[in-house]
């Protein structure tokens, strides 16, 4: 929707000045321009829908499967979480500063610009993910995890000439005494968690805009913070 404003704004300013300097004006310039506030009320609605859907998700029966829905990127609304059918926490995206959030709307992958998340966990657990550089104008490649205020981890994306060859989306996450691997292959759909070399979960799109992480509860690992995380990946690599 930000595209199609700013190049509403941008056709009616280039209008306007050929209109001054020239003292000429196409009437079918003009209609042809009005389609852009038009489709931006379209995709307007087509956001609000998706935001009920994320705000109001609710899995199907699963086992040993965390779950969320991702239909939206850029805005603040409420998303839920599940481990199997149990609600276990609610997430929203947030913005330190109003523009920041039409930067995001208006680039490509909206998830690389000026991500922040806060999760509110049924335990009264409260998460944050604060990216490291979010005063400047570029993609974050690392956020801090503070968990109750206090600092218990950091997340990084890898982004190396390697890994591009590859097409592979990589991410890593130190918590607390342990370093786990999210990668995944960007013409797949499919994330796998690396703990010791060994893949430990695996997390897929199943349907639409839900994603699901299938874990092992016989594993000793903080499981909801590993799901944070792959919520996180998927905002960022927009899988």
């Amino acid at each position: 929707m930000g595209k199609l404003i700013v190049l509403f704004i941008a056709g009616f300013i280039g209008l306007s000045l050929r209109y001054i300097i020239l003292g000429e004006f196409e009437i079918d310039q003009l209609l042809s321009l009005l389609l852009f506030p038009a489709g931006s009320m379209l995709v307007f609605f087509i956001m609000k829908w998706q935001y009920y859907k994320d705000r109001d998700f609710q899995p199907n029966q699963s086992k040993n499967k965390m779950v969320t829905r991702l239909g939206d990127r850029v805005s603040t609304t409420t998303k839920q979480m599940y481990r199997d059918k149990v609600h276990i926490g609610s997430y929203h995206r947030f913005y330190n500063k109003w523009w920041q959030r039409i930067v995001a709307d208006i680039f490509d992958d909206p998830g690389r610009w000026y991500l922040n998340l806060i999760f509110t966990l049924h335990n009264g657990d409260r998460v944050v993910f604060k990216g490291e550089n979010d005063n400047k104008i570029i993609g974050n490649i690392a956020w801090v995890i503070y968990k109750n205020d206090k600092k218990v981890g950091t997340i990084s994306t890898d982004y190396s000439v390697k890994n591009a060859i590859k097409f592979l989306e990589s991410l890593h996450l130190q918590y607390g005494n342990n370093t786990y691997h999210f990668r995944s292959y960007s013409l797949r759909s499919k994330t796998e968690i690396y703990y010791d070399n060994y893949v430990i979960a695996t997390g897929e799109r199943a349907e639409g805009a839900v994603y699901e992480l299938t874990i092992d509860p016989a594993l000793k690992h903080d499981w909801e913070m590993l799901f944070m995380v792959y919520i996180l990946f998927n905002y960022n690599f927009s899988q």
